[in-house]
């Protein structure tokens, strides 16, 4: 097992606080209404919980608590991303930012097809978010192709659509 119990929760611990720090912080916002944190959900590949922290104008930490129907386990994501440009235009009511980033992937299957497998990976998350200028939302769609280290080095893509309330 690449990932010990103990590890793992050190894992889950600094994410948590990647993900929460730029909330506390005196940094910048940016994201819907200027705000610089957010909470939501994701559907896809993983499904679950997802929460967002600008640290900068245009750099973000974001997080995934989810279930995974492809690998049939409970999968933790944390990534950094970047967004690059916006595509809407000047004073629009939706700045739609494209973004890209790095970050990685555990997956704990305990139960299912492949009990007591740790995954663990390394993904390029790539997509779109859509922010409202008035509004505290944010819908996003994402692809992340990525790969998965342990237990076997193989190919793999996650992404999905998701909103995020920001407070």
């Amino acid at each position: 097992m690449i990932c010990s119990r103990r590890s793992c929760r050190w894992f889950v611990v600094f994410l948590l606080v990647a993900i929460g720090v730029p909330a506390w912080a005196g940094v910048s916002p940016h994201g819907p209404e200027g705000k610089r944190f957010g909470l939501g959900i994701v559907l896809g590949d993983p499904t679950g919980l997802t929460g967002k922290g600008y640290v900068s104008e245009r750099l973000a930490v974001d997080g995934i608590v989810s279930w995974s129907f492809i690998d049939e386990a409970v999968t933790l994501i944390g990534d950094v991303t970047y967004d690059f440009f916006d595509l809407s235009m000047a004073g629009a009511a939706v700045g739609i930012p494209f973004y890209a980033g790095v970050g990685g992937k555990v997956a704990f299957d305990e139960r299912g097809k492949n009990a007591d497998r740790t995954l663990v990976g390394i993904r390029v998350p790539v997509g779109l978010a859509f922010q409202w200028a008035q509004h505290p939302i944010e819908l996003f769609i994402e692809v992340a192709p990525g790969i998965e280290l342990a237990p076997a080095t193989t190919v793999d893509i996650t992404g999905g659509l998701g909103a995020r309330f920001y407070f």
